[in-house]
């Protein structure tokens, strides 16, 4: 999901339900409102019955192959999908869900708000996780709508920051998953590519996969042609 996507679906939902069933982990959590608080009555816990529209979007953030945090400038993460946690326990090393963000994402978070911005362009950074997993991570303002149409904050005034993880390897490998169907590559060909696009020499290839480099050659050729072949007409495919 693109930012202004989830931004738009953060604004459209109600406001008791946006930030998902981790919000009240935080004593510290707050739902956004341009209401007073005191205006507005939530249902218990016990009593509350989401809508289906809530529903929809819950289960659409937590489809997700990315990470998403929405976190307060202090950063106190006030909603996190189960992807997020995920990343976030790699990041951190640890054997158990966090409770707060990693170093790694708190100091993406601290650059942002070091920066001047105007903008909606994310801060990226990539880091290599403990467990050898390459996590990138995206932090931008999370735009509100404002009253009035044309007019932007600058980025101190923005009071939630948006994070977007996501797993550099799962990302490699799930584009030629698509790209094996998509081209008809062979298992053999399919694994040359990989490590050709991780920008591996054809003599690191050959000694990976313990080949000659003449048929590290031959197999590279036959996936540049088979790419060749799809190029200008469609082709219709199903993914495992």
């Amino acid at each position: 999901m693109t930012a202004p996507l989830l931004i738009a679906s953060l604004e459209s939902a109600p406001v008791g339900s946006r930030f998902g069933p981790y919000a009240s982990e935080r004593a510290n959590s707050r739902p956004i409102s341009r209401q007073p608080v005191t205006q507005q009555r939530q249902p218990s816990a016990a009593s509350y019955d989401p809508s289906p529209l809530e529903l929809i979007w819950s289960s659409l953030l937590e489809s997700l192959h990315q990470g998403v945090i929405v976190t307060s400038r202090s950063l106190n993460p006030v909603y996190w999908n189960a992807k997020a946690r995920t990343l976030c326990q790699h990041l951190s090393g640890s054997e158990f869900p966090p409770l707060e963000l990693p170093t790694a994402v708190s100091e993406v978070c601290h650059r942002l708000m070091r920066v001047e911005q105007t903008t909606d362009r994310p801060f990226v950074m990539e880091c290599c996780a403990p467990n050898g997993q390459t996590i990138r991570i995206s932090a931008r303002w999370l735009c509100l709508k404002h009253d009035q149409p044309n007019v932007r904050s600058s980025g101190r005034e923005q009071p939630y920051i948006l994070i977007l993880l996501e797993n550099c390897n799962d990302l490699l490998r799930e584009e030629l998953r698509i790209e094996q169907k998509k081209y008809d590559l062979t298992d053999r060909e399919a694994e040359v590519w990989m490590l050709l696009r991780k920008e591996y020499t054809y003599q690191e290839i050959a000694k990976i996969l313990q080949i000659s480099l003449n048929t590290v050659k031959t197999h590279v050729k036959n996936v540049y042609a088979k790419r060749r072949s799809c190029q200008g007409r469609e082709k219709f495919w199903c993914c495992d």
